[in-house]
Order: C-alpha cells, then structure tokens, then sequence
C-alpha cells in the first residue's frame, strides 16, 4: 500500500518527488537557533491523492499525506544511525501477554484538530471500519492477524448475520487503553501499527460526511504534526503545523506546500528557480546536470520497492503458464537497467527486494536463490516456451498473428519512452505485436482492480520489513491486484509464516522461500523487472527529514530549512 504500500504505483521515470536526506538530522535546541526564522518547504506530489481516509487509501500520495496529519499507534523512524526503528507515537507504551497473542497499547493524551481527545474508542473504530466488507478497503488484509479479522472482512453479509463486532480481537478498555488480540503470535504485527489502517478515525465525523469523507478538508480532523488548511484539487496542497498535536514541540515547521505536478521538465524548472525545497524521482540526464551543483545534495536512497509485470489470468492466452513464463523471458533486465534507467534501479530475479530482512539477515542474500534465473535454466528459449504454450491453449502457432494489449499508467514522454522499451522486447524476443494503451492513473487503478487488463506494468512497494509484506500481496484473499491466480498451497505457506513460533527460524525462511518460488518461478504470476531506489534532489538547507526504508516515502515532522538566504 504501500501497501502499502501499501499501494500499488504507477511505473513512471519520475514517480513521486518527496524525498529527503537518508539520515536523521535532529538538532538540539543549541543548534536550534542557526534555523530560518520563516519555517517551510515546498514539495512536490506526481499526482492528485486519490482519497484522504485511512481507509481507503491505497496510493502513494495519500499515504504520504496521511502521515503527517495523522498519529497510527507507532512511528517508524531512524535512529542516529540511520537504522529503522518502531517508536511510540499514539501509544507511549505497549505490553505484550507471554504468549505474544494479547497485546495492550496505553495512549498518551493527544487531541483531534478540533480539540477533543483522542481516545482509544477511536483506535477501535478505525481497525473495525477498515474491516467492514461495505468499505471495501484494499488494505483490511493487513489486519488479519487480529482474532476474528478475516471472518468479518469476507462475510458479505456480516450485519444481517448473528456474528458480533463483540468477537473481534480489537476493543477500547477505557479512553486510554487499547487492546488487540491476535488469531495467533504474528511475527510482524509491531511493524504494522505504524501503518495507516491503525491510525484513528472519529465515528462522528465519518458518518457525517458518508461517502465524501476523506475528498475535501471540511470533511476530516488530524491528530497528527501537521493539518491541512486548504486542498486545492490537482494543484497543490498547504499543510500548516498542528499546534494541538501532543509533540509540536519537536515540529519546527510551520508551512509544507505539496505541489502536484507530473511533468518531469515543470518540476525542474520550478527546483532550479527556487520553487521547491525537495524533488526526486527525475530522470538519469536530469541528476547528471545537477550533480555539479555545490548548493544541491543528490542522494540514493534504498526502498523496498520494484518494478514487475502482471498477467491477467482470466485472459485466455495468460491463462496458460508457459505463456506467462516466455514474457517473463523475454524481458532483458539487464539492458534496462544499464539503458533504461542508467544503473539507478537494479535488475530483479526475485519479487522480494534485496532491502527486506528476515530477522537479521537479508531474505535474498539468505535465500541465495533468484527464480527467474532459475527459469532461464529451464527454459532457455523464450520464443520457443510460448508456441508450445499457444498450442496447448489451441491457439494459433504462428506468434505473428498475436496481439497483446499492454496497459500503462500515464503518457507523458517518460511513460511512453518506457512502454515503447519494452514493447520492442516483447516484439523482437516473441515474434509478437503489442498494443500500448496509456491510461491515467485513476482509470489504471479501477482496470486493475476489477481485472480490465491483459498484461500491466505496476511498482509495489512493502509497507514493513519483513518478507510478508511482499508476497501476502498476492493471497487469494488479499484483493488488491486482480490476476485471476490463487493457489491454496501458496496461500498455506505465507499464513503459516505470521506465526512468531517461526519467527527467525529455517522452518519459516524456508516457507517464504517455497512460496516465492511458486509465484515468480513455479506458476509464472508475475514477473520481477528491476529493484527501485529512490533518487533524491534536496537543497543543502534543507534539514532533519528523514526517509525511513518502511512507514512514509519521507517524514516530515523533525523537518526544518537553516541557511536558505545564504
């Protein structure tokens, strides 16, 4: 969602600009005095945040926004070191039963944007609105691990039904203590309480607004750092300091502009004409003009994000997994890591990327095992693996009468100068012909999701460090990119791996291992292309924000600008 995120995003050359320095920069109050007496910074956001409800979020520039105006359980910071760590945030403190299933987060005192409190009465109503089937959240999957979650999330007809809200594993024992129950151990759940699914949401409100919640400012509260005073629809947003919020104190700035602009050319005008503090994302040419520049720092920062493929199994032609297995063939990684995108995003041969850990250790320097190649092993002859695909369908042989629509999110130069990349794959490496159709983005996401598509391009990026977070994406019960593919063995091996009892150890590494063998190699459902990395463009006065691996792209609230005039 980013998935979480958890989300799924637009594969584009200039995905979103947002980012910051990889380190933290805190300063003490000493330090404190060097800063610019006017506090604020201008960003850039690549398009209109779909939805602003925890929700229903499911894009990246609503999760970023959604971040900073709102306060989840926990934060995900770095420490000094730049290492990620889980940090109190709406709970100051939490205790954890010895059988790791009931755990109880004690809140601090915060208050709404309108002055009321925080309670944990609204904790529970947020987890509980992201569970309700009516809301249809993408993201209510993320909740499974609480007792009774996925019982309530898939029951269609839950309210004319005798189950009780009462045997969900979430209730508010009094205004400041929330307890969560889990189904069993989960290995990961610490790390989810940061996401947005755990932040509050005012029944009062919610239900005031109905289907408008969350579309318009007049329409939400924030119990974050900051609040948004205006949303000025596919052209910017102003953020202002939230005095109310329980730690203004560590917020030094008092003004955030999100610009939304998708141009890549726009944006650099507007970053060497003073207009922005922050942009990232541009294109190789871009960062090699102003890597010269003393006053601009550039900085690559690790993500666990990439870039794939996805086939559409309700399609005939994708139905077979031969046929998937050559367009997963077909596609040179190499050639568009060095000539598409200059070195900045490296090739993929697994789906989960080399920054998520397995306890201590990198799941893929652990698992020393990269499917597709693997499948080239196997099948050295791309062309060659997708006639006998066709054939087996009773399709046509001749891979010149094939046409294959490919679907793409966006039209600029950017978008097309990479869709026509890789349709010049697919054509000279399958004998085939490969229609792009360019849609925007909203029109993208609705085809995805309701299965309008035969072969898409797509970004995912994982919402928590762990491998999970990548390949519960893909569980028949997830529903949040339409394939048509489920696979009970595969759905068995990534449930059995929430339980902590395998935490750390080779019965649940070799769990995750076996089930991304089974969707990059085995069943051919989707098909790694490159591991992204972030590209940051900052000016050198610009300080103290952070861009942790997991939680928000960028964090914004220890963020302040000290030399800007100089």
């Amino acid at each position: 969602m980013k998935i979480k995120k958890i989300e799924f995003i637009i594969i584009v050359l200039t995905i979103f600009s947002l980012w910051g320095c990889g380190k933290s920069t805190i300063k003490t109050n000493s330090e404190s005095n060097k800063n610019d007496s006017e506090q604020y910074i201008s960003i850039i956001l690549k398009d209109e945040p779909q939805i602003l409800d925890p929700s229903k979020s499911t894009d990246r520039y609503s999760s970023q926004i959604l971040f900073e105006v709102n306060e989840s359980l926990t934060r995900v910071e770095e420490d000094k070191d730049g290492k990620n760590i889980v940090k109190p945030a709406g709970a100051e403190r939490w205790e954890v039963s010895p059988d790791q299933l009931k755990w109880t987060f004690y809140l601090r005192d915060n208050q709404w944007s309108d002055g009321k409190k925080v309670t944990a009465k609204d904790y529970e109503y947020g987890i509980k609105r992201t569970l309700d089937p009516a809301i249809k959240s993408q993201n209510a999957f993320l909740l499974y691990p609480i007792r009774g979650a996925k019982e309530y999330n898939v029951l269609e007809a839950y309210k004319a039904s005798n189950i009780s809200w009462n045997k969900l594993g979430v209730r508010a024992l009094d205004d400041k203590t929330l307890e969560i129950t889990l189904e069993r151990p989960c290995a990961y759940f610490l790390k989810l309480t940061s996401y947005e699914i755990m932040q509050p949401q005012r029944k009062d409100i919610v239900e005031k607004y109905g289907d408008k919640y969350g579309t318009e400012v007049n329409t939400l509260l924030f119990n974050g750092p900051f609040l948004i005073k205006q949303w000025t629809h596919n052209k910017e947003l102003e953020l202002i300091k939230n005095n109310l919020y329980w730690d203004a104190k560590s917020v030094k700035l008092e003004k955030i502009i999100m610009k939304i602009e998708k141009n890549d050319t726009d944006i650099m005008k507007e970053f060497l004409n003073d207009s922005l503090d922050l942009a990232g994302g541009v294109s190789p040419e871009w960062n090699n003009k102003l890597n010269k520049k003393d006053e601009i720092d550039i900085l690559k920062v690790e993500e666990p994000s990439i870039n794939c493929e996805i086939y559409n199994q309700n399609n005939k032609i994708f139905s077979n997994p031969k046929v998937r297995k050559a367009f997963s063939l077909a596609v040179d990684r190499e050639a568009i890591s060095k000539d598409l995108w200059k070195g900045l995003y490296a090739p993929a041969y697994g789906w989960v990327p080399p920054s998520v850990q397995i306890g201590e250790e990198g799941f893929r320097e652990k698992a020393n095992f990269e499917p597709i190649k693997e499948l080239k092993k196997e099948y050295p002859d791309a062309k060659k693996i997708l006639i006998e695909g066709l054939k087996e369908l009773g399709m046509e042989a001749d891979t010149s009468k094939i046409t294959i629509s490919y679907l793409q999110a966006g039209s600029d130069i950017n978008q097309r100068n990479i869709a026509e990349f890789f349709q010049k794959m697919y054509c000279k490496n399958l004998g085939i012909n490969l229609k792009i159709e360019y849609v925007d983005y909203p029109v993208f996401q609705k085809r995805i999701n309701s299965g309008e598509y035969q072969l898409a391009s797509i970004v995912w990026t994982g919402d928590y460090n762990d491998p999970s977070a990548e390949l519960n994406l893909w569980i028949a019960s997830a529903g949040i990119i339409s394939t048509g593919w489920s696979n009970p063995i595969y759905d068995s091996l990534v449930g059995k791996t929430s339980s902590i009892e395998v935490n750390g150890n080779e019965e649940r590494f070799e769990a995750l291992k076996e089930a991304e063998s089974i969707l990059v190699l085995k069943d051919a459902v989707i098909s790694p292309i490159v591991y992204r990395n972030r590209q940051i463009l900052k000016y050198k006065y610009v300080k103290g924000v952070m861009t942790p691996l997991f939680g928000p792209d960028v964090e914004l609230k220890y963020a302040y600008t000290s030399g800007r005039n100089n």
